[in-house]
């Protein structure tokens, strides 16, 4: 819906008004802040999160950035767990395990990093506990995926083989599945010892450090803990060492302190909304595209999608509910039949624009295909919808990321907007408002613009000269720095012409007036590849406000 300025308060029942210039601010002690030991360096787990923090108002307080590492370089645990116990005056700390006990996600997926120092570094956990006993502690560890990392080495001839691997070992071995030990044995001949000895040994590292972090939920040293199942599967090993730590948490008690879900590159983001919305208790309803979630599993996930929302849902503090809702989250499903497909897209869009016009808030999860959005339902939503009246969007990579990064960025968002008209002045709620635009535009443009074209393009030019696209060298990462840059911005600057400038954003309420402001430009967009591969890229617009 090109250049309208339609008013997106995503508050019911209130009124508008614009803002033409600034007003007194009433001020605060501090800023709200959150602590964040990031699952490593990437913008998903940097930048969202502070964005997610940013459109409500709050800030992200990251270790230094030397501290975290890059690709395969795993970050400082050591260092960052003194980081952490120097870090005060939050209102919480998110921590990432894999960053704190191995170096960052990659690093956790190799043997590498011995458990006495992982245990060394976590310690920091505990410690956070006994100096600062009313911290509000959230913690997320990963359960390894079945695939390694890709790193453009000899390791990557293995990699489909050992997914295969882990999937038959915990058919045949854990659910007795005799008639596929055939290919079992097949399949294990091709991978060298060594390969699979290093495998087993990060996973049963990782598992111990699972398990001790549900040990410490039930001791009190953390108050809420997040085991993502990184890329899984409905079998593989990854599956057997679920239902050990469901187990687990059943038999200490604390299955309300813990949730176990698919994904992973979206719960930093996620808790750290949790943090800012607590006390809140959002409720959602949620809306399907196509048929219900209950039905469907998305790809590289092991349980029905609707029961991944359920648990991101409670992750995040809120409850799913069936009839009136704080939030209703629409849920881009499969159809029952291609033949439907654009039929239940238009109506499912539809229902989105009856949603806004009626000013309830709305939160769009696009998990149909995996590291892509789905443009059928993207190019209608720009056709048909005000964007910048959503609370939030995402269709980044596995269906976990995209619910996780949506359903963070839109909860920060509500409960700030819920909040505002509790002694902030209309200075203090402009910035907000500007993350808010510009975490969206981002979001928009990168899920859809950029993995399904300008990434299809750069990954065939790097083909075509002979590069691997997963692991680019120092010279390649800087020359496609350039090539990416030269497409994406202009890129960026058309989507925002066609879709954002002129739309009014809310700002925030005063009483029974929510105040609005339009975007004006693009002020500057900052882009490069984060690491040396064309999986994903670094977009920060800059926008300006009326």
């Amino acid at each position: 819906m090109k250049r309208r300025t339609l008013l997106a308060t995503g508050v019911a029942g209130l009124t508008a008004a614009t803002i033409g210039g600034p007003a007194s601010a009433a001020g605060h002690d501090r800023r709200r802040a959150v602590a964040l030991v990031p699952l490593d360096d990437r913008p998903v787990n940097t930048w969202c999160p502070q964005m997610t923090a940013a459109s409500a108002g709050a800030e992200v307080r990251l270790p230094p950035r030397d501290l975290l590492g890059r690709f395969l370089t795993p970050g400082d645990g050591a260092a960052i767990a003194r980081w952490l116990g120097a870090t005060g005056d939050v209102d919480g700390y998110v921590i990432s395990v894999s960053m704190l006990a191995y170096g960052g996600l990659i690093a956790s997926r190799t043997a590498a990093p011995t458990l006495a120092a992982a245990l060394a570094n976590l310690a920091a956990i505990r410690d956070l506990r006994a100096t600062r006993p009313g911290a509000v502690i959230e913690v997320h560890d990963t359960i390894q995926r079945l695939a390694i990392t890709s790193t453009g080495t000899d390791l990557d001839t293995y990699r489909d083989l050992l997914v295969e691997w882990a999937k038959l070992h915990d058919q045949v071995v854990n659910l007795g599945q005799e008639e596929l030990r055939a290919r079992l044995d097949t399949v294990r001949a091709q991978i060298p010892d060594q390969v699979v000895a290093d495998y087993l040994a990060a996973r049963a590292r990782n598992h111990q450090v699972n398990r001790l972090m549900v040990e410490w939920v039930a001791d009190g040293t953390i108050d809420h803990l997040v085991l993502s199942e990184d890329d899984t599967a409905p079998v593989g090993l990854a599956r057997a060492e679920r239902v050990e730590l469901e187990a687990l948490v059943a038999r200490l008690g604390v299955g309300d302190q813990v949730e176990i879900f698919p994904g992973a590159d979206e719960v930093d983001a996620l808790l750290v909304a949790r943090v800012l919305a607590a006390g809140t208790a959002p409720s959602y309803r949620v809306e399907y595209a196509g048929i219900s979630g209950e039905e469907w599993t998305a790809q590289l996930e092991g349980i029905p999608f609707a029961e991944n929302i359920r648990r991101h849902v409670s992750a995040v503090g809120g409850r799913v509910v069936d009839g009136d809702a704080d939030v209703v989250l629409a849920v881009n499903t499969p159809s029952a039949a291609p033949a439907q497909r654009g039929t239940d897209l238009d109506a499912f869009v539809g229902r989105i624009g009856a949603l806004l016009a009626a000013g309830t808030p709305v939160i769009v999860v696009d998990p149909l295909i995996v590291n892509k959005a789905d443009h059928d339902l993207v190019a209608r939503m720009e056709a048909r919808l005000d964007l910048v009246a959503l609370l939030s969007y995402s269709g980044w990579n596995t269906g976990g990321n995209a619910l996780g990064l949506a359903l963070g960025h839109g909860t920060a968002r509500w409960a700030h907007l819920r909040s505002s008209g509790s002694g902030y002045g209309v200075p203090e709620l402009r910035a907000p408002a500007q993350a808010h635009a510009e975490y969206l535009l981002y979001r928009f443009v990168k899920d859809d613009g950029w993995k399904n074209v300008l990434q299809v393009e750069a990954y065939a030019h790097a083909r075509a000269q002979g590069w691997n696209p997963l692991a680019l060298t120092a010279s390649q990462k800087s020359y496609f720095d350039g090539w990416i840059r030269d497409r994406l911005v202009p890129l960026t600057e058309r989507y925002f012409a066609d879709h954002f400038a002129g739309h009014r954003v809310p700002l925030g309420r005063r009483g029974a007036t929510t105040f609005t402001a339009a975007l004006t430009q693009v002020e500057s967009i900052r882009v490069e590849l984060p690491w040396d591969r064309l999986f994903e890229v670094t977009l920060e617009p800059r926008l300006r406000l009326s």
